[in-house]
């Protein structure tokens, strides 16, 4: 696994609140924990918070039955909740269920008695809430943006960011029209670079998302996340609870990737024009 030092903002902004997967004493690892506080509170032993002791035993238990999404809810209001569990697509049945759990309990002890939480881990994300929240855009609403604060050199940079834009609009076009997962992985060379050759990315929406829904919501953080937080940035990743997407320049995805592209051609030199010719 890279070590690379990565930056996690609000979507809301570019103010930095953390920074991650730095090798450094104060940083914060995978999960990332979204406290909803305004969705108010639950008390200890009520009906809401037996809901949730409810859902830590159900939600691993459907996971490892089968990786994919987990849809549930339990009660019925005011103390009804209503939960969603997505595993990334080359994860493992036990994988998926080991953090799903993990997940469940560490919104409990990160986000104590809040009532809505979501948690984004490497292998799954999971959010659970008094309000259900329905498949309606905006699908970006609420996303965990991080970057890898290392750079191509200032040369590239331009090179670099179409690939990554041509890379993911093609993965988030293969993952959207995978109707069973919605899930892709994919990869490009990037020209004659040595130090960073090929590129890696993932895209993911929930499957219960049409595939136009699917499609607009990884366009919506392709065409703009890319361009505003990404450019020139060696890997970057947004976490959302019905779409997501991640960039690399390691192989960051479990198995062979589902896409490879080529490598672009390069452009034709320019004709030489008002050239003298001297004869001797």
């Amino acid at each position: 696994m890279s070590m690379a030092c990565y930056y996690l903002a609000a979507a809301a902004g570019l103010v930095l609140l953390l920074l991650l997967h730095a090798p450094l004493t104060d940083a914060q690892p995978l999960p990332w924990h979204r406290c909803n506080i305004s969705s108010g509170n639950y008390t200890e032993n009520s009906t809401y918070h037996a809901n949730i002791r409810y859902l830590a035993t159900s939600l691993p238990a459907y996971a490892a039955s089968s990786r994919s999404l987990f849809v549930s809810s339990s009660g019925t209001p005011p103390d009804g909740i209503y939960a969603l569990a997505l595993c990334r697509g080359d994860t493992s049945v036990s994988s998926c269920a080991s953090c799903v759990a993990a997940a469940i309990q560490s919104a409990q002890q990160h986000c104590p008695l809040i009532k809505t939480v979501t948690v984004y881990d490497d292998p799954c994300i999971l959010r659970f809430s008094n309000e259900a929240f329905p498949i309606s855009p905006p699908y970006t609403k609420g996303l965990f943006i991080a970057w890898n604060d290392r750079n191509v050199s200032a040369a590239a940079t331009p090179a670099f960011e179409a690939a990554v834009l041509r890379l993911g609009n093609a993965t988030a076009d293969y993952a959207s029209t995978d109707s069973v997962r919605r899930f892709a992985t994919g990869e490009v060379g990037f020209g004659d670079d040595v130090t960073y050759p090929r590129i890696f990315s993932l895209a993911q929406c929930t499957p219960d998302m049409t595939a136009t829904e699917c499609r607009s919501c990884l366009g919506e953080i392709i065409t703009r996340m890319i361009p505003q937080y990404f450019v020139g940035r060696l890997g970057g990743r947004v976490f959302g609870v019905r779409c997501n997407f991640r960039f690399e320049t390691y192989p960051f995805i479990f198995g062979q990737t589902m896409l490879q592209l080529p490598v672009p051609s390069p452009s034709p030199a320019p004709p030489v024009t008002g050239a003298l010719i001297f004869s001797l």
